[in-house]
């Protein structure tokens, strides 16, 4: 696969992980299936989690406390990537913007920091 179809490779799966994981709490499945078993994330103002376990645990407590329902990712206007790094803004539903950067391994997010 060359340079420029892997880059577009990870994008669909953000995407998929996105649109699909995120918006839809489908948690166990595509969520899942976008990180590695072992990801470390980092969200501004929060504790960082070590594993896909308490990633997903760390989600469903936030989605808990704002209503049960994922704040809706509408669009990612600007996405760039360099070797195995990504960097992409999302525009959310209420109008605010999150910027998200991750290192991908075998087509999974590996390590992930995310400002909202």
């Amino acid at each position: 696969m060359g340079r420029r179809s892997s880059k577009r490779a990870i994008f669909n799966g953000w995407t998929s992980s996105i649109f699909a994981g995120w918006n839809q709490a489908d948690w166990e499945g595509v969520f899942a299936r976008y990180h590695t078993d072992d990801v470390h994330v980092d969200v501004h103002g929060q504790d960082s989690t070590h594993g896909i376990r308490e990633h997903i645990g760390a989600h469903e407590g936030l989605v808990e406390s704002t209503g049960g329902m994922p704040i809706q990712v509408k669009s990612h206007p600007i996405g760039f990537g360099s070797g195995d790094w990504t960097c992409v803004v999302g525009e959310l539903e209420n109008g605010s913007r999150m910027v998200t950067l991750a290192r991908w391994r075998d087509g999974a997010i590996a390590e992930e920091h995310i400002w909202l």
